[in-house]
């Protein structure tokens, strides 16, 4: 599929523009520009409208991008096919093309490749046969990850612009390259806070699990009950331990880029792992630390806090469940009981 994809890196630029970000420690005054390519970028109303009436917008601010994560990328090292003025058509962007960038670890040319291969691999990649035949489906690089902008690290001590300063000056006591060290000290306390607020990651993963159509082609639930469940309505009235669906889906050990079925014996929500899930053990969010297996069955979208959601089939194994607590006694009539009440009840 051919699309112009200077639009989306600007849009983005433009967005983080308009909110005003700061960083806290000293910015890159420019973008790398040694293709000359802000002769023509460099012009705010550079643009036009595409086939199907969508603006498309091609103005780079060299500043305000070069103080994003991909800050020190050359163009070319994307847009790897524009070799000619104008541009014509332009291709979709391959996210695992090797940079001109080198990665510090291991001084190699630096790429997104292992990153791009392991997310072909899990349930939202196309490397499974049965994928490929809905690929408009699935979702890109570029449909979760925007050019964001390096902003200062806050959750430890005192404000995050004296903390960049201070930290800053104790790096560069020792490396002395002032460019490299703050570029290392950007991405790193980047990758420390949180992306998205829980409104955000479950308003981006719904926008394709809320699709019954969609979901129906993969052989999928819509996920629209989740909102009825009680992990919901701590996320709507802000708590801020609240879980989203990357608490669950990703909890500490797993990537988003490697999320597999549920019905893999690796997955977080594979019934033998539950346990380990809810509890979160090791992980910073607070979850459930008593966590049961009888806990771990309690089934978090097909219904939550309300009952009317049960199913006819489940309402009636639930109501056996309950009849059957009656005659036991002791430990096991507690059990049962338990066990009838977070499966039909709890989220």
């Amino acid at each position: 599929m051919i699309i112009s994809l200077y639009s989306k890196l600007v849009v983005i630029a433009f967005i983080v523009l308009c909110s005003g970000a700061g960083t806290g420690f000293a910015q890159s005054e420019a973008a790398p520009d040694e293709e000359n390519c802000l002769i023509c970028h460099r012009y705010p109303n550079l643009g036009r409208y595409d086939e199907e009436g969508n603006r498309r917008i091609y103005y780079i601010d060299d500043v305000l991008f070069g103080n994003s994560v991909h800050g020190e990328a050359r163009c070319k090292g994307c847009h790897a096919d524009l070799d000619k003025i104008p541009h014509g058509e332009v291709k979709k962007v391959d996210c695992a093309t090797v940079c001109h960038i080198k990665e510090p670890s291991s001084n190699l040319d630096f790429s997104h490749k292992n990153m791009v291969k392991k997310y072909d691999n899990s349930v939202h990649g196309q490397a499974a046969e049965e994928k490929k035949k809905f690929p408009e489906d699935l979702p890109t690089c570029t449909y979760c990850h925007g050019n964001v902008s390096y902003n200062p690290y806050e959750g430890a001590w005192g404000k995050s612009a004296a903390l960049a300063l201070e930290t800053l000056a104790r790096c560069q006591a020792c490396h002395t390259e002032k460019a490299w060290t703050e570029e290392i000290y950007a991405h790193f306390t980047h990758r420390m806070r949180r992306q998205r607020e829980q409104n955000e990651i479950i308003r981006l993963c719904t926008s394709c699990h809320e699709n019954e159509e969609k979901m129906t082609r993969h052989g999928l639930e819509p996920v629209s009950t989740f909102k009825d469940t009680f992990h919901w309505t701590l996320v709507k009235y802000d708590v801020k331990n609240a879980p989203d669906c990357i608490s669950c889906h990703v909890p500490v050990g797993y990537t988003t880029h490697e999320i597999q079925p549920r019905t893999d014996p690796v997955s977080p929500i594979n019934q033998r792992n539950r346990v380990k899930t809810c509890s979160n053990q090791g992980g910073v969010q607070e979850c459930h630390p008593g966590a049961t297996a009888d806990f771990a069955e309690g089934r978090v979208h097909a219904y939550g806090s309300k009952v009317q959601l049960l199913t006819a089939r489940e309402a009636v194994i639930a109501e056996a469940e309950a009849e059957d607590s009656v005659m036991l006694s002791g430990p096991a009539k507690k059990s049962r009981k338990k066990r009838y009440f977070i499966t039909k009840f709890c989220p």
